[in-house]
């Protein structure tokens, strides 16, 4: 085994994907999951054993691979890009894809350009402010509905809203006071318009049980889950399934920590800071104590990591042990690992190219 690798708990993942299936459909809620966080094909099969036959993506490339492995209704949930024109069009003539637009100059261009009728989202600001068109501006969603509805090739399928800003809660009732509003406002577009509306993120999708008049659902990172998921309160330890294997390379007395083969390259540089302020950049599991999260991987640059250990998990470790780590975001960890090593021995690639860490 080369290390680091990432481990995946294929009974936790499924657990995931089934938990939140089995919700869409209590909730009478279509179930679009994007594939994002875990990008495999192989895990987009233990979708379609519950059900699943319309997905997410984050990329056209995405799109493509999932295409490639049957997948035959997909979403790309970017905003479109002009320039990708004749990908979407081929696209277009082999799936029914969506795409987010929130941009009057690109609606236009795809009007005056496609060859093939494309499905469109809206993409909508839910007070975010990374991409969409802000609730307030009811201006720019009707031209845009204007201009799509008198398109030759555009058809709308709905409006799309990523609560991206629910990352920051602590605690279910952190997101419940924040989702809640804003799926409010969000079903007033649907009491306009008449159309679909898709919501997709993890924190609120895990949370609630009630989605007001919103008719799709598409988190990602529920898939896996992460220490960062942890403490918004998604989910608990347990149904994290991704463990970053690393070894010990060297110990320091003085300092009481150690340095692991593990860094920016394999976890990625995103953090959330303690209690204490420090930054945490991956939670170690201290398998004897399960109740100990004292330890953390409290500094990356690029191969190295640095733990901070408590005196009784010092102490137990040796050079050339392992340590387990829960990824801060496991999007990001498993883009970076480019695969899983599952506890059944099976390595699993998702659709990037190169080599993996942990072929």
């Amino acid at each position: 085994m080369r290390y680091p690798f990432l481990k995946l708990e294929e009974t936790v993942t499924k657990n995931n994907i089934r938990k939140m299936a089995c919700k869409a459909r209590d909730l009478n809620l279509e179930f679009r999951p994007h594939f994002k966080t875990h990008q495999s094909g192989k895990i987009g099969e233990w979708f379609r054993d519950v059900g699943v036959n319309a997905i997410t993506v984050s990329s056209l490339s995405m799109a493509e691979y999932f295409a490639s492995q049957g997948w035959l209704d997909i979403t790309v949930a970017f905003p479109v890009s002009i320039l990708d024109l004749r990908r979407i069009d081929k696209l277009t003539s082999q799936i029914d894809l969506h795409i987010l637009v929130n941009d009057l100059e690109a609606v236009e261009f795809f009007n005056n350009n496609l060859t093939n009728n494309l499905s469109t989202y809206i993409e909508i600001d839910p007070n975010y402010g990374r991409s969409g068109i802000p609730f307030s501006n009811l201006e720019m969603i009707e031209v845009l509905v204007k201009e799509i509805d008198s398109s030759k090739t555009l058809n709308l399928t709905g409006f799309y809203a990523h609560a991206g800003h629910s990352y920051k809660c602590k605690g279910i009732n952190e997101i419940k006071e924040l989702s809640k509003p804003l799926i409010d406002q969000f079903s007033m577009i649907k009491a306009k318009y008449g159309t679909k509306l898709c919501w997709g993120d993890t924190p609120s999708c895990s949370v609630l049980n009630q989605f007001g008049d919103v008719d799709q659902i598409s988190p990602g990172n529920f898939v896996f889950y992460d220490w960062m998921q942890v403490l918004i309160g998604s989910c608990t330890p347990n149904d994290i399934a991704l463990k970053m294997n690393c070894s010990v390379v060297s110990k320091y007395q003085e300092r009481q920590e150690i340095l692991i083969h593990g860094g920016a390259v394999h976890f990625s540089k995103e953090f959330i800071l303690n209690d204490d302020n420090s930054r945490n950049y991956g939670q170690v599991i201290n398998s004897d104590e399960s109740s100990d999260w004292s330890n953390y991987l409290k500094s990356v640059s690029q191969e190295h990591g640095i733990i901070s250990c408590s005196p009784s998990f010092f102490n137990k470790l040796n050079i050339g042990d392992v340590v387990e780590v829960y990824p801060i975001h496991s999007c990001l960890t498993a883009n970076l690992m480019q695969g899983y090593s599952t506890t059944k021995g099976e390595f699993i690639k998702h659709f990037t190219s190169g080599t993996p860490y942990n072929a």
